[in-house]
Protein backbone atom coordinates (compact mmCIF):
# COMPACT_ATOMS: atom_id res chain seq x y z
CA UNK A 1 0.00 0.00 0.00
CA UNK A 2 1.17 3.30 -0.96
CA UNK A 3 1.88 6.29 1.50
CA UNK A 4 -1.43 7.78 -0.25
CA UNK A 5 -3.59 4.89 0.17
CA UNK A 6 -2.74 4.68 4.01
CA UNK A 7 -3.17 8.43 4.28
CA UNK A 8 -7.00 8.05 2.75
CA UNK A 9 -7.92 4.71 4.51
CA UNK A 10 -6.75 6.32 7.68
CA UNK A 11 -8.89 9.55 6.73
CA UNK A 12 -11.83 7.42 5.62
CA UNK A 13 -11.49 5.71 9.08
CA UNK A 14 -11.38 8.58 11.21
CA UNK A 15 -14.30 9.88 8.88
CA UNK A 16 -16.49 6.80 10.12
CA UNK A 17 -15.99 6.86 14.06
CA UNK A 18 -16.66 10.43 13.85
CA UNK A 19 -19.74 9.60 11.91
CA UNK A 20 -20.24 6.43 14.31
CA UNK A 21 -19.87 8.64 17.34
CA UNK A 22 -21.71 11.22 16.25
CA UNK A 23 -24.80 8.57 16.11
CA UNK A 24 -24.48 7.41 19.14
CA UNK A 25 -24.21 10.63 20.51
CA UNK A 26 -27.33 11.55 18.72
CA UNK A 27 -28.92 8.05 19.81
CA UNK A 28 -28.26 8.83 23.58
CA UNK A 29 -29.26 12.66 23.13
CA UNK A 30 -32.62 11.20 21.61
CA UNK A 31 -33.20 8.49 24.08
CA UNK A 32 -32.64 10.59 26.69
CA UNK A 33 -35.13 13.03 25.97
CA UNK A 34 -37.22 10.08 25.26
CA UNK A 35 -36.93 8.56 28.62
CA UNK A 36 -37.23 12.10 29.98
CA UNK A 37 -40.44 12.77 28.59
CA UNK A 38 -41.74 9.36 29.39
CA UNK A 39 -40.72 10.62 32.73
CA UNK A 40 -43.32 13.57 32.74
CA UNK A 41 -46.08 11.58 31.59
CA UNK A 42 -45.64 9.21 34.25
CA UNK A 43 -45.77 12.07 36.96
CA UNK A 44 -48.48 13.64 35.12
CA UNK A 45 -50.48 10.28 35.08
CA UNK A 46 -48.86 9.81 39.06
CA UNK A 47 -50.56 13.42 40.15
CA UNK A 48 -53.78 12.83 38.70
CA UNK A 49 -53.96 9.31 40.05
CA UNK A 50 -53.14 10.84 43.58
CA UNK A 51 -55.82 13.34 42.96
CA UNK A 52 -58.09 11.36 41.99
CA UNK A 53 -57.71 8.87 45.08
CA UNK A 54 -57.59 12.08 47.40
CA UNK A 55 -61.29 13.24 46.03
CA UNK A 56 -62.51 9.60 46.36
CA UNK A 57 -61.07 9.25 49.86
CA UNK A 58 -62.46 13.00 50.96
CA UNK A 59 -65.83 12.10 49.54
CA UNK A 60 -65.76 9.05 51.43
CA UNK A 61 -64.78 10.85 55.05
CA UNK A 62 -67.87 13.72 54.12
CA UNK A 63 -70.43 10.31 53.76
CA UNK A 64 -69.61 9.56 57.02
CA UNK A 65 -68.87 12.96 58.96
CA UNK A 66 -72.65 13.81 57.14
CA UNK A 67 -73.97 10.55 57.62
CA UNK A 68 -77.35 10.65 60.31
CA UNK A 69 -75.34 8.92 63.01
CA UNK A 70 -72.12 10.80 63.25
CA UNK A 71 -74.66 14.33 62.98
CA UNK A 72 -75.86 12.85 66.15
CA UNK A 73 -72.39 12.49 67.35
CA UNK A 74 -71.65 16.00 66.25
CA UNK A 75 -74.77 17.35 67.63
CA UNK A 76 -73.65 16.13 71.66
CA UNK A 77 -70.45 17.38 70.49
CA UNK A 78 -70.59 20.77 69.79
CA UNK A 79 -73.56 20.82 73.22
CA UNK A 80 -70.37 19.84 75.23
CA UNK A 81 -68.08 22.26 74.03
CA UNK A 82 -70.57 24.58 74.38
CA UNK A 83 -71.38 24.52 78.03
CA UNK A 84 -68.16 23.30 79.01
CA UNK A 85 -68.95 19.65 80.50
CA UNK A 86 -68.94 16.46 79.23
CA UNK A 87 -66.44 17.68 76.99
CA UNK A 88 -65.53 13.67 76.44
CA UNK A 89 -68.43 13.79 74.13
CA UNK A 90 -66.19 15.60 71.79
CA UNK A 91 -63.57 12.57 71.70
CA UNK A 92 -64.99 10.88 68.30
CA UNK A 93 -65.32 13.90 66.34
CA UNK A 94 -61.44 14.70 67.78
CA UNK A 95 -60.99 10.90 66.50
CA UNK A 96 -62.42 11.51 63.37
CA UNK A 97 -60.18 14.81 62.28
CA UNK A 98 -56.99 13.03 64.11
CA UNK A 99 -58.10 10.04 61.61
CA UNK A 100 -58.36 12.56 58.46
CA UNK A 101 -55.04 14.57 59.49
CA UNK A 102 -53.17 11.08 59.35
CA UNK A 103 -54.29 10.75 55.84
CA UNK A 104 -53.17 14.48 55.06
CA UNK A 105 -50.22 13.58 56.84
CA UNK A 106 -49.07 10.65 54.82
CA UNK A 107 -50.04 12.34 51.36
CA UNK A 108 -53.42 9.79 50.96
CA UNK A 109 -54.97 12.94 51.00
CA UNK A 110 -54.33 16.41 49.28
CA UNK A 111 -54.52 19.02 52.07
CA UNK A 112 -55.91 21.55 49.43
CA UNK A 113 -59.18 19.09 48.99
CA UNK A 114 -59.65 17.96 52.60
CA UNK A 115 -58.95 22.32 53.35
CA UNK A 116 -62.26 22.49 50.87
CA UNK A 117 -63.93 20.55 52.38
CA UNK A 118 -63.28 20.44 55.97
CA UNK A 119 -62.06 23.63 56.62
CA UNK A 120 -65.05 24.90 59.08
CA UNK A 121 -65.67 22.05 61.06
CA UNK A 122 -61.69 21.55 62.01
CA UNK A 123 -61.57 25.56 62.62
CA UNK A 124 -64.25 24.98 64.92
CA UNK A 125 -63.79 21.91 66.56
CA UNK A 126 -60.04 22.60 66.97
CA UNK A 127 -60.95 25.47 68.56
CA UNK A 128 -63.70 24.97 70.65
CA UNK A 129 -61.74 22.00 71.80
CA UNK A 130 -58.31 22.89 72.24
CA UNK A 131 -58.27 22.98 76.52
CA UNK A 132 -59.54 19.89 76.02
CA UNK A 133 -57.53 18.49 73.81
CA UNK A 134 -54.22 20.38 75.29
CA UNK A 135 -55.14 18.52 78.92
CA UNK A 136 -55.41 15.20 77.17
CA UNK A 137 -51.85 15.73 75.35
CA UNK A 138 -50.20 16.54 79.05
CA UNK A 139 -50.96 12.76 79.96
CA UNK A 140 -50.57 11.32 76.53
CA UNK A 141 -48.33 13.70 73.71
CA UNK A 142 -49.06 11.65 70.70
CA UNK A 143 -53.33 12.26 71.67
CA UNK A 144 -55.33 13.89 68.28
CA UNK A 145 -51.32 14.93 67.13
CA UNK A 146 -52.26 14.54 63.70
CA UNK A 147 -55.53 16.14 64.35
CA UNK A 148 -52.85 19.00 65.05
CA UNK A 149 -51.28 18.73 62.28
CA UNK A 150 -54.56 19.08 60.49
CA UNK A 151 -55.34 21.91 61.76
CA UNK A 152 -52.08 23.83 61.16
CA UNK A 153 -52.47 23.03 57.51
CA UNK A 154 -55.86 24.04 57.22
CA UNK A 155 -55.22 27.48 58.70
CA UNK A 156 -51.87 27.90 56.56
CA UNK A 157 -54.25 26.95 53.59
CA UNK A 158 -56.61 29.81 54.76
CA UNK A 159 -54.01 32.63 55.60
CA UNK A 160 -53.01 32.07 52.19
CA UNK A 161 -56.11 32.58 50.42
CA UNK A 162 -57.91 35.23 52.71
CA UNK A 163 -55.26 37.47 54.52
CA UNK A 164 -57.38 38.88 57.03
CA UNK A 165 -59.62 35.74 57.49
CA UNK A 166 -62.18 35.72 60.66
CA UNK A 167 -62.08 32.55 60.72
CA UNK A 168 -58.22 32.92 61.81
CA UNK A 169 -59.57 34.97 64.35
CA UNK A 170 -62.55 33.58 66.26
CA UNK A 171 -64.21 35.72 68.11
CA UNK A 172 -65.85 33.78 71.36
CA UNK A 173 -69.09 34.95 70.31
CA UNK A 174 -68.92 33.25 66.77
CA UNK A 175 -67.22 30.15 68.26
CA UNK A 176 -70.39 30.19 70.59
CA UNK A 177 -72.52 30.70 67.44
CA UNK A 178 -71.29 28.01 64.71
CA UNK A 179 -71.38 26.01 68.24
CA UNK A 180 -74.85 26.11 68.68
CA UNK A 181 -75.49 25.81 64.66
CA UNK A 182 -73.54 22.61 65.03
CA UNK A 183 -75.85 21.46 67.80
CA UNK A 184 -79.14 21.60 65.95
CA UNK A 185 -77.61 19.87 62.88
CA UNK A 186 -79.90 17.29 62.36
CA UNK A 187 -80.47 14.53 59.80
CA UNK A 188 -80.74 15.26 56.53
CA UNK A 189 -84.36 13.14 54.72
CA UNK A 190 -82.91 10.98 51.89
CA UNK A 191 -84.37 12.93 49.72
CA UNK A 192 -81.62 15.50 50.05
CA UNK A 193 -79.10 13.43 51.33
Amino acid sequence: MTDAQLIYANWVMAVATIVAASAAIASAYYARRAISEQQKMFDKQLREYRLSLSADTVLKFEGKFNDAQFRQIRSKAAQALLVGQDVREAEDVFDFFDTVGLFVRLGALSPEVTYAVFFHWINLYWRAGKHHIGAEQKDTAACWTNFEFLFNCACEIEKRKHVDSEDLRMPSSRLRQQLEDEVDVRPRSPLFA
